[in-house]
């Protein structure tokens, strides 16, 4: 498994590209333009990781944009959750196992965001 957070940790800024992407179509397929709110967060993290890695600023945004997506996530799984028992369960369980996925993405990218990478400043010298 230390391999894989290694990895993850390298190719961060495509890991929120991935999961932003993922929210996008979240948001299509649910209709709701309140889950754009982490599609732009993730997608500019990404793009923030990309380009100027070791920032603090780069650092804050990728950290509290994985922690939107965990809370959002979570709280989606606590809301499909009464509805297991009625009429809606087949579409109650398929959404909590899609957003029961993207909460375990945000806690790995919560990872890889919150370990900073050194400035290039540092690296050169």
């Amino acid at each position: 498994m230390p391999v894989v957070l290694e990895v993850l940790k390298k190719n961060a800024a495509y890991a929120f590209l991935v999961v932003g992407v993922a929210w996008l179509g979240v948001a299509i397929f649910g209709g709701s333009l309140l889950t754009l709110w982490p599609v732009v967060a993730c997608l500019l993290s990404g793009v923030m990781l990309k380009a100027r890695p070791g920032q603090r600023l780069t650092w804050a945004w990728a950290v509290s944009s994985a922690v939107l997506g965990l809370l959002l996530s979570a709280y989606q799984v606590y809301a499909w959750a009464p509805y297991l028992a009625g009429a809606f369960s087949m579409l109650a369980s398929g959404a909590l196992v899609g957003f029961a996925v993207l909460a375990v993405a945000h806690a790995f990218l919560l990872y890889a965001g919150a370990s900073r990478p050194k400035s290039v400043k540092s690296e050169q010298s």
